[in-house]
């Protein structure tokens, strides 16, 4: 699994440049992938799916876990027990394994736990550590001018 936050460090190692310091970034160097190199399997042990401020799933290796979501333009939230997937052999996630691997969702609660204190879940209502406000413009100006 690789995604768009990948391309900055891959990007900026291809290019000898340093990504920055100061800040904690959730992209990795995937080159070893998109080169095609031997053995190249991603650098992501876990990843988490938001929709908004809600966390909505978490996944590690071959197993997905969905938490529950909040349907597009709706305020409702759906609660709903967690649903787990093995993507290697349910790619289109249509049976959910949970009762069957109770270890697993554990852990993968563990891990959405673990993404709760670190960048908050709205749907908790609980605030992350590494979160800051979003930001907003009073009164957005174009980027270009055009004269007519």
């Amino acid at each position: 699994m690789v995604t768009s936050m990948d391309l900055l460090p891959t990007l900026a190692g291809l290019g000898g440049a340093a990504v920055p310091g100061a800040r904690i970034l959730d992209g990795r160097d995937i080159w070893p992938i998109l080169s095609g190199q031997p053995g190249a399997r991603t650098p992501h042990d876990r990843f988490f799916y938001y929709f908004m401020g809600d966390l909505e799933a978490v996944r590690s290796g071959k197993w997905k876990l969905h938490l529950g979501h909040r349907p597009p333009n709706s305020t409702d939230r759906v609660v709903q027990d967690p649903e787990l997937y093995d993507l290697e052999a349910d790619l289109g996630e249509t049976t959910t394994l949970a009762a069957k691997h109770p270890d697993v969702v554990r852990r993968l609660m563990a891990l959405a736990e673990e993404a709760r204190d670190e960048l908050g879940d709205d749907r908790t209502g609980k605030k992350g550590t590494r979160t800051r406000p979003a930001g907003f413009l009073e009164r957005a100006a174009p980027l270009t001018h055009d004269p007519r």
